[in-house]
């Protein structure tokens, strides 16, 4: 489990190179698996237009929730490798290259493809992609009740056929948004994200601690209103 804490400011000047790097890294080489990546803040990752510094990177089975993740170079949220069986719910992502990336390769003890991702309840707003699916990835992967707007390229680019369903179009409403400065990813009361996820695999309370349930409803993101 790797959960509240507040990871910035990492390999701002470094050399671009295919060694790569992330602020938090779970990773399958010595055989674990089922990692938790659980209400962590990480921003500000890597050196501009860099493709191999990632915020979250997964690359076994597990969760990632909670998380809200800014100003990344490549992927705010990232699976490879041996990724398979990941729950993805509840962040909230914004101004990187891409939002969420599920992909499969550079295999080191599985065959692939990436199979059975879930994602579902993320804020996905403002990069230069949304979610993406890349590498080899099955057709059991799900998409849902998740707002995905204004990424610049493409809000979604699924393969095999892949539909993702539920999913809001609209402005998140922050209370600040600013892509340079420090924003305030909270929804503002207009929010369209309020009361549009689901309760399939919602953690119980949001970054702050507030309770997620029947009675206060499912809100997209990591916080709730």
């Amino acid at each position: 489990m790797i959960r509240g804490n507040w990871v910035h400011h990492i390999a701002k000047t470094v050399a671009c190179t295919s060694a790569g790097g992330s602020a938090i890294g779970v990773d399958s080489y010595y055989h674990g698996i089922k990692s938790d990546v659980v209400g962590n803040l990480v921003h500000d990752i890597g050196p501009a237009g860099c493709r191999f510094v990632q915020g979250i990177y997964v690359s076994t089975s597990g969760t990632v929730k909670n998380n809200v993740v800014y100003r990344v170079a490549e992927g705010a949220i990232h699976l490879w490798h041996d990724a398979n069986n990941v729950i993805i719910t509840n962040n909230t992502v914004t101004a990187s290259h891409t939002g969420i990336i599920v992909g499969g390769g550079d295999y080191y003890h599985t065959t692939g493809p990436n199979n059975d991702t879930i994602v579902a309840n993320n804020i996905v707003y403002d990069n230069a992609m949304g979610i993406s699916e890349q590498g080899q990835t099955g057709t059991r992967n799900r998409y849902t009740n998740n707002l995905v707007f204004q990424n610049s390229t493409y809000n979604f680019s699924l393969k095999n056929g892949l539909k993702h369903s539920a999913t809001v179009s609209a402005d998140p409403q922050f209370v600040a948004y600013t892509r340079t400065g420090t924003p305030d990813l909270h929804l503002r009361p207009t929010s369209p994200a309020i009361g549009k996820g689901t309760a399939t695999n919602a953690p119980p309370s949001d970054f702050d601690g507030k309770p997620r349930n029947a009675d206060t409803g499912y809100d997209m993101g990591a916080y709730q209103h």
